[in-house]
């Protein structure tokens, strides 16, 4: 399984507004990565003070479609 970092957002922005362009950085991935045989993990973080936001999920469904889930529970805000 690969893993990857993504900085998107700052400290002071609502959670709201970080959850948005989680969503938005995950749909433009879904459309750029190469998940032929495995699964990628990826973490979004603020760009200035580090906490994390959230933990993404991508993988390919039965159709072959990339698909993906965002935890935000793991969140550091």
């Amino acid at each position: 399984m690969e893993e990857l970092t993504i900085k998107c957002g700052k400290v002071s922005d609502n959670f709201e507004t970080l959850k948005s362009m989680c969503i938005g950085k995950s749909e433009e991935l879904k459309k750029q990565l190469d998940l032929s045989n495995q699964s990628v993990t990826v973490a979004f973080w603020t760009e200035d003070f580090p906490e994390l936001i959230c933990v993404g999920n991508f993988k390919k469904d039965e159709k072959g479609e990339t698909i993906y889930d965002l935890d935000f529970s793991q969140s550091t805000l």
